[in-house]
């Protein structure tokens, strides 16, 4: 990528250190203007596990005669491959930088591997994940299940505000958060079942897809159930006076 480019990127770098004499670093470079990855694919062969037709998820629309691959695995090649033989619960010094912020962190493998994981799924070109994406520019890296769950509703309602100001018909109720939520799992159970079929000795990328999945899961149930009290009580005594 040229110089120019970079410098008009959003980035996330993530340094990952395992022990004094050994760390690796990935950065992750986004369009400013669509969010889309920039960090691709250094070429070669792409492996098997890639097509769109090895897994595919049960609600992907995307067509084999016009989409040869998976878009996410695609971005995914190298992560995934570095990953492979990575125990879940190995511990690394993780610091991510991004603009202005650095945030750093001792946690488990499969817990940095899910925040990396969780920008390749939404900015590769995944016609389902997209609508996720508007998130990752203001990315929180090993956000817990509150922050998830607050977040998505912002994003969410945010979304409506811009449908109704351009004449569109906004979803006040969240029904349709909870509708693409279940699409959303069935993504990432049906990668987490792609990358079971790669060669592995190690678990660690399959379960970073699993924490992101729960995730998924609480978010919906905290919207399906009405888990909201607790903010829904914050903003009436602040709000509606």
């Amino acid at each position: 990528m040229a110089e120019a480019d970079m410098e008009r990127c959003i980035s996330f770098e993530y340094l990952i250190e395992f022990s004094k004499d050994r760390s690796h670093r990935f950065r992750i470079d986004l369009d400013p203007d669509t969010l889309e990855l920039r960090t691709s694919h250094k070429g070669g062969h792409l492996p098997e596990w890639t097509t769109l037709g090895f897994g595919k998820c049960r609600v992907c629309p995307l067509e084999e005669t016009s989409h040869t691959h998976c878009p996410v695995a695609v971005s995914m090649v190298e992560l995934v491959d570095f990953f492979k033989d990575f125990v879940s619960h190995w511990k690394a010094d993780v610091t991510v930088s991004t603009g202005d912020r650095q945030y750093r962190k001792r946690t488990t493998v499969q817990t940095l591997l899910s925040s990396m994981v969780g920008i390749y799924m939404v900015t590769s070109g995944c016609p389902v994940l997209d609508r996720l994406r508007p998130m990752v520019e203001t990315h929180l890296p090993f956000s817990s299940p509150q922050d998830t769950v607050y977040r998505t509703v912002s994003m969410y309602l945010f979304a409506q505000y811009a449908l109704n100001k351009h004449g569109l018909q906004p979803d006040w109720t969240l029904e349709g958060l909870v509708d693409f939520y279940h699409d959303v799992t069935e993504v990432n159970s049906g990668f987490c079942q792609r990358l079971n079929a790669i060669p592995h000795e190690g678990d660690a990328n399959i379960n970073a897809l699993a924490i992101l999945n729960s995730m998924a899961l609480i978010t919906r149930m905290s919207v399906e159930e009405d888990r909201l009290a607790h903010w829904e009580s914050l903003f009436l005594r602040h709000w509606g006076r």
